[in-house]
């Protein structure tokens, strides 16, 4: 797995326990940041996955 993908897998993660906790980060949507970081995530993973098979 890409290390950028993992890392955004990770952020996704600790936004979404945030929100299901009930705590509130300051200026920030916890679930809007979660489903940004979790798109990024899959995107890094998606180019890793074709840039391995494709440019190889």
């Amino acid at each position: 797995m890409d290390v950028l993908a993992f890392i955004s897998m990770l952020a996704a993660l600790v936004m979404f326990v945030f929100a299901a906790s009930g705590r509130e980060l300051r200026h920030f949507n916890e679930i809007a940041l979660g489903l940004v970081f979790l798109t990024a995530a899959l995107i890094f993973q998606f180019t890793a996955i074709t840039n391995s098979t494709i440019g190889g």
